[in-house]
């Protein structure tokens, strides 16, 4: 059974506030806490991530970066450049366009999550309700997470993508790194 993940983000989120006066030499090395890192937006930090360069400049080019640097916090789940190089050429630059916008809009909503959600609140997260969760996300629709012979899948079916290694805070959220698009309806 899926649970959604609101009530558990914030437990975790005060959790987090506690443990960031502690040692942070007991840290997950890969994932530092977003309140260290504070200096640069998701729009900024997007930005800085080679691995996800096509989604930066899908959103640079549609005028969609004022959401990555407003004041709300979110959690990021970018599709790898690989994955955008699965897209037909001609799907792929109309996403860049003005005309091609409301589509980058849906897929951008489908992989972005309410609140700054660090790899080890989503690893806890996991843990503590059977290896699945939902995160609210800005669409419609929950993001399903969950783990699967060991990896991080987003959304459901067996082709689902997977978490990579590369979790990158932001002064407001989190960025993921993922191998592939979260299909619509999740």
């Amino acid at each position: 059974m899926k649970k959604t993940f609101a009530p558990t983000l914030a437990v975790l989120a005060v959790a987090l506030t506690l443990c960031a006066c502690g040692d942070a030499d007991t840290a997950d090395a890969s994932v530092t806490s977003t309140q260290e890192a504070g200096d640069a937006s998701l729009n900024a930090t997007v930005a800085k991530i080679d691995e996800v360069s096509t989604a930066y400049n899908l959103i640079e080019k549609a005028g969609l970066k004022d959401p990555f640097d407003g004041a709300g916090a979110y959690t990021v789940f970018l599709p790898d450049n690989q994955a955008f190089a699965k897209l037909p050429k001609e799907d792929l630059e109309l996403l860049g366009t003005e005309e091609g916008r409301p589509e980058l809009i849906a897929i951008l909503r489908r992989h972005i999550a309410v609140g700054a959600i660090t790899r080890e609140d989503l690893e806890a997260a996991l843990d503590a309700n059977g290896g699945s969760i939902q995160l609210a996300s800005v669409a419609d629709q929950p993001i399903d997470i969950r783990r699967v012979d060991g990896e991080v899948r987003i959304g459901s079916g067996d082709d689902a993508p997977k978490l990579t290694k590369l979790a990158v805070p932001a002064s407001n959220g989190v960025v993921y790194v993922i191998d592939g698009m979260i299909p619509p309806g999740n």
